[in-house]
């Protein structure tokens, strides 16, 4: 049957082969062009090329694109074939002639599956040939990004374009692939709703495979075989396609109307002549009609178990205050004498033992009130070693005067006030034993002379308090099962009608002559041409195929493909095949021509000049006259040119594309602070992020450790300082913002300054003296809470630094309002003790005289009885003596210290001289005549000589009296607090901290002015950390320092509306969650919620700033530990990559987007994969609603050098 076909094909259907090898490629020089970076540049090839009896001479230009990264949304995309029938279009249409690119690369090194894109150029002249291809190159790359939406395009690696050179010139094996492939047009990760193409009709069978290109790079990956393919496509101009057309529809014909014919014969014999006609006509009508039921029956059965498990904690916490006030006056005047002489001795021993358990509830309600009046007298004796008159000779042998008694008289009234409800819960058991043997001595003896007047008033206040804590746990657990049986019945009915109708008619006539009688014969026959069908129905597709072609273009495509070893040309000879060929009705299948050794090499030298074979197949009008060479429509191109979604490569498939985000090209504003992504282009553009003073704000840089946060922050500080004069504070708890120093348009307005110890520019600042503009009292509590803050200490930490503080400034004179109950609260103790000893001393004395009585009786009896009771009241007398002399002693002691606490508290309340001098009021001035202005003065030149060692003293007097009370828990509180502060009382920091002349006033930080400047104070002011310095130490610092020039700020704010000029002012925190937070550090800590105590102060700092004209910005790795309410007062937002779940519902509000549900869910797996220096911007200060979508942003980098020590010292110096 085939035989018969080709005999009756006419002979221009006959193949007829030319010469295998044609001379038709002479290469005279070739290489590799390369950047000045090293990169590749192009493939360049200098040639003669011979066709059809023409030579043609000049460079072949081969330039190339390697694809680094297709969305993952590719995979899902039915409509990656029709994308690239556009791109194929744009470059037909604008005469580009296309290479694609498809390499295994498995050793050394294995990069996998490459992907490149190219275009080739031709011209006699080397440099016209560049051009034109630079211009074709530029036409592809917008093609492909116009479609591709995100795709990434880079110039192919030096190492690619050496492994690409070396397997052009050396892989041994090469294969041609021709054929018509069959687009398959679904989309990669395939649809789970196809059809079975066995079973189904066409759409099925469009889905008969889901990957075409991705088969052939997962079967050579999988062998591990280097192989690579070439696609060279060259377009055809539209007027010859028409032409082909044209010519190729009138050859259809002639073979369409030799498909079917009619054959007759006949023979008659008559006498008469006879002439018939006849006419027929006929109609016919059919009608037919079907109908149809079917009945579907369904039974399903359902088991269900669940369980759930469920866990709640309850913590309850109730603390209860009350409060009492006591005033007492009184009056003591004595004087006494007293000596005493004793020995005691002591034995004991006791044993106990207990066991006890209770448990029980309480609450109670109390209050009341008490009014006491006390009088009451006092004696005094005294004695001295004179020479008196002796009595019975006794009190001349122990050198005694006569005693002198003193009487006084003193009364008190005190009234106490009090309530208090308590509500607790307690349960203990106890059991213990002990066993004491005990053994004392005692000798004493004392002489004790005194003399005091004594003035007397007290007031006190005591607080009680108690604290009940419950928790409560409860779990719970259930099972839950389910059973469901359901039945379904559905039944269906169909019908259908049809009609048809015919009408026909014949004619027909004739002339016969015969004999008759006559007879005659006839015999007709219609005949069919099988061969001529045959070939119609391949015209017709071909036609086809030439018809979209004359829509759209065309190209005349080579696919060349080599191969480092036989076995990979095997593979490649079935893997190429089954990835293009598939079910669509096509003129010629995709097949791989087998080729002789010849043939190879002349495939493999057009394959190293990038040059389509010219062997011919004579087939004259054909639809390809070329061996080697295919006519393939656009869509059956892109089969083979699509980019190939396949991961084991360089081109990354596996990342989403980038979320969309807002372009503004044309945004206001003085200062620059990046520039923007395009997400439709997946590129960085040119376009601007400006920022306005008007929609200037609190900004927070968000983002994990290394992303850009600080680059960003730098960029915002040079250029809102230097645009709108800003002060600007940098607190930098390292030392990365000294390059500041170098920034452009700044110079003369920098200053850096250094916290850590040693420090060649230390920051000289006594935190303790009081600022200028804020309140002693404000400042005092302040100081207490940030130190707690930064320390994450808890409420009984806070109470004894602040309680510590008050004490410091009461003894210093700068809480003046508390000067005088500080001072008689501590001299109503020495008073009391003064008291009690003169007390014992007249109890002594007594003793003292019972003892001379009792000599007195044995001094005349001589028995040895009498003689030792008389040496033993001798003996106890001198004890008592020294005993009395010691109690006198100690009496003056506490009665000189009381007299140094009445001077100094007098000194303290009064204006001295030199105070005086700089308050401009007469010395000796009572503090409370002082203007409330002048009292603030008064308090600041006071603080200058507090102490962070006083103030550390007396937190350590604190803990060594509640040691001797046993109060534990103080007790490991105020470790805690000691644990961190010491290092302030310590060498370096002490004297970088401590009181000093040379202190500077920290609210005067940052107001910074060239000489002759002086009434325009503005520039940036750096204060470095340094790693030298605890984190605990820092975080205070730094938080104390911002809360003294913000509050200070608050008040400038205000003299600015009478006339001063003060510039606004911005804070930069970095280390944001450790400066507003703290840092825990190994210190014991009574707090359960960290850094808890003073979040208010710092929400606000945020919420109340921008009304004084003061702008806050942080820089935080970890939102979630930021104090809450910081992060929803910063408008503007820049956010980089951020990995940590919780952050990332934290940051999502903020950009406008949910956090919750299955809405927005882009963002937030993409804050996790940011690229590095790129960030989200939002500025969300506007009134326009278009303004506050947020962009994607490269911040721009202040590229200027970092000084050393060395420079800032000498820069500065030189500029002071």
């Amino acid at each position: 049957m085939i035989k018969r076909i080709q005999d009756l094909l006419p002979s221009w259907l006959t193949k007829k082969t030319a010469n295998l090898t044609p001379p038709d490629l002479e290469v005279h020089e070739s290489g590799v062009a390369s950047t000045p970076d090293g990169a590749m540049d192009y493939f360049w090839a200098q040639l003669t090329e011979r066709e059809n009896g023409q030579t043609f001479s000049g460079y072949r230009i081969v330039r190339l694109l390697q694809v680094r990264a297709i969305p993952v949304e590719a995979r899902s995309d039915a409509g990656l074939l029709q994308k690239m029938r556009s791109v194929l279009r744009g470059l037909g249409g604008a005469k580009v002639n296309l290479a694609y690119l498809a390499a295994g690369i498995f050793d050394d090194p294995p990069l996998g599956i490459i992907q490149c894109y190219g275009v080739i150029s031709f011209d006699p002249d080397r440099e016209t040939a560049v051009r034109q291809s630079l211009r074709d190159q530029t036409a592809l790359e917008a093609a492909l990004k116009g479609q591709y939406r995100q795709l990434r395009l880079e110039p192919v690696s030096s190492r690619v374009a050496n492994w690409l050179y070396q397997a052009l010139n050396y892989m041994p094996h090469a294969l041609v692939t021709v054929g018509h492939p069959d687009p398959r047009e679904n989309s990669r990760t395939g649809n789970h709703n196809l059809q079975n193409p066995l079973i189904a009709g066409d759409q099925a069978a469009q889905g008969y495979s889901l990957q075409q290109n991705e088969i052939l790079y997962r079967g050579m990956a999988a062998l591990s075989e280097e192989f690579l393919l070439m696609v060279l496509a060259y377009s055809v101009p539209l007027n010859l396609i028409g032409s082909l057309l044209a010519g190729y529809a009138q050859e259809t014909a002639i073979w369409a109307s030799q498909q079917t014919g009619v054959r007759s014969a006949s023979f008659g014999v008559s006498l008469p002549a006879m002439l018939s006609g006849a006419l027929a006509e006929n109609v016919s009508q059919a009608y037919g009609q079907n109908s149809g039921e079917s009945q579907t029956e369904g039974l399903a059965h359902t088991d269900g178990l669940s369980e759930s498990e469920g866990k709640a904690t309850t913590i309850g916490h109730t603390t209860t205050q009350g409060w009492s006030h006591s005033v007492s006056k009184g009056t003591a005047v004595s004087e006494g004498t007293a000596i005493s002489d004793g020995t005691a001795v002591t034995d004991g021993h006791s044993e106990t033992s207990s066991s006890s358990h209770t448990s029980g509830h309480s609450s109670s309600v109390s209050g009341g009130n008490s009014h006491t009046e006390s009088n009451g007298w006092n004696v005094g004796a005294s004695a001295g070693i004179k020479d008196v008159p002796i009595i019975g000779g006794l009190l001349d042998a122990i050198g005694l005067s006569e005693p002198k008694v003193s009487v006084g008289y003193n009364s008190g009234v005190a009234d106490t006030s009090m309530s208090g409800w308590s509500e607790g819960s307690m349960s203990s058991s106890t059991s213990g034993s002990a066993s004491t043997d005990s053994h004392a001595e005692t000798v004493s003896h004392s002489v004790t002379k005194s003399n005091s007047v004594t003035h007397s008033e007290s007031e006190s206040w005591g607080e009680s308090g108690s604290v009940s804590d419950s928790i409560a746990n409860t779990e719970s657990e259930s099972t839950t099962k389910s059973q469901a049986d359901t039945k379904s019945t559905a039944q269906t009915k169909s019908a259908g009608e049809s009609l048809s109708s015919g009408l026909g008619r014949s004619v027909s006539n004739g002339l016969s002559v015969g004999i008759a009688p006559s007879f005659s014969i006839g015999n007709s026959a219609q005949w069919q041409n099988d061969p001529a069908m045959l070939v119609t129905e391949i015209m017709r597709v071909q036609e086809r195929l030439l018809k979209t072609a004359s829509i759209e273009g065309a190209f005349y495509t080579d696919v060349y493909t080599l191969a480092r070893t036989e076995r990979g040309l095997q593979a490649l000879m079935g893997l190429i095949p089954e990835s293009f060929q598939g079910t669509e009705e096509v003129v010629t299948g995709v097949q791989c021509r087998t080729l002789a050794e010849a043939e190879q090499e002349y495939i493999r030298a057009h394959a190293r000049a990038w040059t389509p074979s010219t062997r011919v197949e004579a087939i004259p009008g054909a639809i390809s006259g070329y061996m080697d060479s295919t006519l393939l429509t656009m869509l059956q191109l892109a089969a083979y040119t699509a980019p190939g979604v396949f991961e084991q490569g360089t081109a990354l498939t596996t990342q989403e594309e980038t979320p969309q985000f807002a372009f503004y090209p044309e945004m206001p504003g003085e200062v620059v602070l990046g520039k923007q992504f395009s997400v439709e282009t997946g590129s960085l553009t040119g376009a601007l992020l400006r920022l306005s003073r008007e929609r200037h704000f609190h900004t927070a840089f968000i983002g994990d450790t290394g992303f850009g946060k600080t680059v960003a922050a730098e960029t915002l500080a040079q250029g809102s300082t230097l645009s709108w004069h800003y002060r600007t504070i940098i607190l930098d708890f390292g030392q990365g913002w000294r390059k500041a120093l170098n920034w452009p348009g700044i110079q003369g307005r920098v200053d850096i300054r250094q916290l850590f110890p040693g420090a060649k520019r230390p920051l000289r600042w006594n935190f303790l003296q009081i600022p200028k503009r804020i309140e002693v009292g404000r400042y005092r509590t302040l100081v207490a809470e940030l130190f707690a803050n930064a320390g994450q200490m808890g409420p009984r930490q806070l109470g004894f630094m602040r309680r510590a503080l008050t004490d410091l400034y009461s003894q210093e004179g700068v809480l003046l309002g508390n000067i005088e109950d500080y001072f008689n609260q501590k001299i109503k103790p020495l008073e009391e003790r003064i008291a009690k000893l003169k007390r014992e001393s007249r109890q002594l004395e007594e003793d003292i005289r019972s003892l001379d009585r009792q000599k007195d009786k044995l001094k005349g009896k001589s028995d040895e009885r009498s003689q030792e009771q008389f040496i033993e009241a001798a003996n106890q007398q001198r004890k008592k003596q020294a005993e009395w002399q010691d109690k006198l002693r100690q009496a003056e002691q506490a009665n000189e210290q009381v007299l140094r606490l009445r001077n100094r508290r007098d000194q303290l309340l009064v204006v001295s001289s030199l105070e005086a001098n700089w308050l401009d009021v007469e010395p000796g001035l009572s503090i409370h005549e002082l203007a409330p202005e002048e009292q603030q003065e008064l308090s600041v030149h006071r603080s200058g000589r507090a102490s962070v060692k006083t103030w550390i003293g007396i937190l350590r007097e604190y803990y060594e009296e509640v040691s001797r009370k046993g109060d534990q828990a103080s007790r490991t509180s105020l470790e805690g607090i000691l644990l961190r502060l010491e290092q302030f009382e310590e060498g370096q920091m002490l004297r970088q901290y401590g009181p000093g002349d040379d202190a500077i006033a920290i609210e005067n930080l940052g107001l910074l002015c060239p000489p002759g400047q002086e009434e325009d104070p503005w520039g940036v002011t750096v204060v470095e950390g340094g790693a030298e310095m605890d984190e605990f130490a820092k975080a205070a610092l730094f938080s104390l320092l911002a809360a003294v020039v913000y509050g200070d700020a608050v008040v400038r704010r205000r003299e600015t509306l009478a006339g001063m000029r003060f510039p606004p002012l911005q804070i930069f925190f970095e280390e944001a969650n450790k400066v507003l937070s703290g840092v825990g550090g190994n210190a014991g800590s009574d707090s359960e919620k960290k850094g808890a105590n003073v979040s208010a102060i710092w929400e606000s700092m945020w919420r109340d700033a921008r009304k004084y004209d003061i702008y806050l910005h942080l820089m935080a790795q970890t939102v979630s530990q930021l104090p809450p309410g910081i992060l929803a007062s910063c408008a503007n937002v820049f956010v980089f990559q951020t990995k940590n779940a919780l952050d990332r519902d934290l940051i999502l509000p903020h950009l406008g987007k949910s956090e919750k549900g299955i809405v927005n869910t882009e963002y937030k797996r993409y804050l996790a994969r940011i690229p590095k220096s790129f960030a989200i911007a939002k500025l969300g200060y506007s009134a326009e609603v278009l303004d506050l979508e947020p962009a994607l942003i490269q911040p721009n980098m202040l590229r200027v050098s970092e000084p050393s020590d060395a420079d800032i010292l000498i820069h500065l110096e030189r500029n002071q």
